[in-house]
């Protein structure tokens, strides 16, 4: 055997110390991997929930009044739900005061539920930003942007502001531009308002008599929230400015008549102002509640032994609700639309369409609150409001009523005599937004006298409907309204 030479030999302690190394190393490794993952599960945690599983969809779409689109983003989490709707012109910076408006509301928004959460992460809260569009003959839209806040035990709040555009020039407007930038004129407009406040019936009893003093005070700045249209200027204040919260949010409608002198030209009063035709709208629901009735007398021998009622919310959509209607066509299916009315005022001639298919028109209030965490005006402004504007567009009646969120109580069940219709079988076709996963959760749910729940302002789901309406025909179902499902 050779043998190693004289200092050559290692010595045990040092065969030690480097296994004791290698050992630190990979426990070490080990603990900073774990870490590692943990911190990652952290910080997903800390995304949040509504970040995670609960989508936010975005819409651009087209608009009934010209260079103008709608922008939506609806967040349906059940503890902070969020739905936000705004205009969008081919003008950059238009669009970028509006987008930095639309933030600030959803940071404040974001910051108040961040901080009720240091103390309760249960709590609960929503935000609403809707948005009313007045065109006026010289090419100039007013935008009232109304946002509705709730958070924890504290009451809802309501938010005026306005955008004065016009797209043909990419001109903005303020008041000043209005009255010709001339405070003497203001000085009128403003005696007007404090008349009318005073003498309103329904509000004076809440007025903070202050408060209408300063806030009407003949000063640029308090006047710039305002709708011009061709018949009268429209002045805002926000909720609790000049009055209690049971007035709502005060508003002061002065004619044109009493302003034309004061106006700049290009504002004034237009001698030929189209008038409504009404009775070509009465001719239409006439005709409309005649194929009503004989719709109604042909039911009862063609009826099957099994029935559903399929459901349509948050519409009408041009898109998506048109291709809707071609598919229940396809199978003379008859639906029930649980339409929103700012939908409605912006998509009239896609409401008509729903109507003149035969379909079943239900009222889903006007952009979507919690009306369970709203004042009685509130909701009854988002409820009536709607039933007028559908039957004002379509000449029929919305025949029952659907809460957003299927959220309801008695102050809520007060404002209305229509028939509170919710549903059994959820698609959840907002949150998944596939075609395969609506089939699935209709065939796992659906039964006799089933109401269906759907949205036609998803793409999806138009796109998953035909497959869903072949399989309920196939499985025997007969498709009715709700109105029809309760005979």
């Amino acid at each position: 055997m050779k043998k190693i030479p004289a200092g050559k030999h290692r010595s045990s302690w040092i065969d030690i110390l480097i296994t004791c190394t290698i050992l630190s190393l990979i426990v070490g490794g080990s603990y900073l991997i774990f870490m590692s993952k943990k911190s990652k599960i952290a910080s997903t945690k800390n995304v949040g929930h509504a970040a995670t599983s609960i989508p936010t969809t975005v819409d651009t779409i087209d608009s009934k009044y010209p260079g103008i689109k709608i922008n939506t983003e609806i967040s349906n989490d059940p503890d902070t739900p969020v739905a936000v709707q705004y205009p969008q012109s081919t003008d950059e910076i238009f669009n970028a005061e509006i987008k930095k408006y639309i933030k600030q509301v959803k940071d404040h928004y974001s910051a108040e539920i961040a901080e009720y959460k240091k103390t309760d992460e249960n709590i609960t809260g929503e935000l609403n930003i809707s948005f009313n569009t007045f065109p006026h003959h010289s090419g100039m839209y007013s935008f009232i942007l109304e946002s509705y806040s709730y958070v924890g035990g504290a009451n809802g709040q309501t938010e005026i502001q306005s955008f004065h555009f016009n797209p043909k020039t990419s001109k903005s407007i303020t008041i000043n531009d209005i009255f010709e930038n001339d405070i003497n004129r203001l000085t009128d407009v403003s005696e007007a308002i404090r008349e009318q406040l005073y003498n309103n019936p329904k509000i004076k009893d809440y007025l903070f008599l202050e408060e209408v003093s300063k806030h009407t005070e003949p000063i640029w700045n308090n006047f710039q929230k305002f709708a011009l249209t061709d018949d009268s200027l429209i002045f805002y204040f926000n909720e609790y400015d000049i009055a209690a919260g049971a007035a709502g949010v005060p508003t002061v409608s002065v004619s044109l008549d009493k302003l034309d002198n004061l106006l700049a030209t290009e504002f004034k009063i237009k001698e030929d102002q189209p008038k409504d035709n009404k009775k070509e709208a009465t001719a239409t629901k006439k005709n409309n509640d005649k194929k009503d009735e004989q719709d109604a007398n042909g039911k009862g021998t063609t009826q099957k032994n099994k029935r559903v009622a399929l459901t349509f919310d948050d519409g009408p959509e041009p898109k998506v609700t048109t291709q809707i209607l071609e598919t229940l066509k396809k199978y003379d299916a008859k639906a029930t639309f649980f339409m929103l009315g700012s939908r409605v005022e912006y998509y009239p001639e896609i409401a008509k369409k729903v109507q003149a298919s035969g379909h079943e028109l239900g009222n889903h209030s006007w952009n979507h609150p919690d009306l369970t965490k709203a004042n009685a005006k509130k909701i009854s402004n988002e409820i009536n409001n709607t039933s007028a504007i559908i039957e004002d567009v379509t000449g029929q009646k919305a025949t029952s009523f659907r809460p957003p969120y299927g959220a309801f109580n008695d102050a809520v069940s007060e404002q209305s005599d229509l028939p509170i219709v919710l549903w059994d079988v959820d698609t959840l076709d907002w949150k998944h937004r596939s075609p395969n996963q609506l089939l699935a959760y209709v065939k796992q749910g659906t039964r006799d006298g089933s109401i269906i729940l759907m949205h036609d302002i998803h793409q999806s789901t138009a796109d998953g409907l035909d497959a869903v309406l072949a399989y309920l025909k196939d499985e025997g179902y007969e498709f009715v309204t709700v109105s029809q499902l309760h005979e």
